[in-house]
């Protein structure tokens, strides 16, 4: 799929959607990449939104039909499909919920988002759906847009448990607390948008170079986010030099030298964990050079 716009191979979708009915068969699916897809092929390509409407027989495909006809911005086409295919109850819900079509969505605080937005990409090479996904930095403040990106280099690293192995996964558990999730979830969504965006572009940017190129360009030109993305790289780079050594000494020390160490490395470790800055996390380096 992230090569069809390419190509444009009619095989591509097809492998693409006998690998959609075989995940929805094991309850594995995450249909958001894909919905992004479709909808943006349905609206570009009328010719392929009739072929591949008439051939699909999964019910739990022609439901993500139904949703990417919405996010087409082709609610009429979506009604009769579903009407067709005895879906309406679905066509209902999508419609009064206001569903907003592709054109129109710009990530804040819902993750699921950037899927949409990359899967358009994926349909056309459009890079104007990954610079709505970076937008979101723009207009979060130094903070937010500071942990956003720290979630991003961690979930790089580490995936979603945002935590090397033997290490306690803290960070989301700090990042709800400071942005006080439980009274109101918005901002901490948001710092996870921020960093699912950084993942899922950092890892995409490694076989796309319009992605690679668009990134790059995005934090270049902002002085303010450059900036922001120079200090997190730097201190992710302390962070991954700190847990060597942690791990280095942590069952095997000889001498006050290793354990001195190892305990401000763990430090500094702890400190980055939980959204520390990157200063006091790493201070301690210095300790070491005295």
């Amino acid at each position: 799929m992230a090569s069809y716009y390419r190509s444009k191979s009619p095989a591509c979708i097809d492998d693409t959607l006998a690998q959609l009915r075989q995940t929805a068969a094991s309850g594995r699916a995450e249909p958001n990449t894909i919905i992004g897809f479709l909808g943006e092929l349905f609206r570009s390509s009328p010719q392929e939104r009739e072929r591949l409407l008439k051939a699909e027989t999964s019910n739990y495909v022609k439901s993500i039909d139904v949703v990417s006809l919405y996010r087409a911005g082709l609610p009429d086409e979506a009604q009769r499909f579903a009407a067709a295919n005895d879906l309406s109850g679905l066509s209902d819900r999508l419609r009064a919920a206001r569903m907003p079509p592709l054109e129109a969505v710009t990530p804040s605080s819902t993750p699921g988002d950037n899927d949409l937005l990359i899967g358009a990409y994926m349909a056309s090479g459009n890079t104007a759906h990954i610079r709505r996904i970076l937008d979101n930095y723009s207009s979060a403040d130094d903070g937010m847009a500071g942990d956003g990106l720290r979630v991003g280099f961690m979930m790089s690293k580490f995936g979603p448990g945002l935590a090397p192995k033997g290490r306690d996964s803290v960070m989301a558990k700090v990042a709800c607390t400071k942005y006080d999730c439980k009274a109101n979830q918005a901002k901490f969504l948001r710092v996870m948008t921020l960093g699912t965006a950084m993942w899922s572009l950092q890892s995409l940017s490694a076989q796309d170079d319009g992605i690679k190129k668009t990134l790059s360009e995005f934090f270049s030109r902002d002085a303010r986010l450059k900036s922001l993305f120079a200090v997190e790289q730097a201190a992710f780079g302390n962070y991954m030099t700190a847990i060597l050594l942690v791990a280095t000494f942590k069952d095997k020390r000889t001498g006050e030298d290793q354990d001195r160490t190892y305990e401000l490395m763990n430090k500094s470790a702890s400190i980055y964990e939980n959204l520390g800055s990157g200063k006091d996390a790493f201070e301690p380096f210095q300790n070491l050079k005295k």
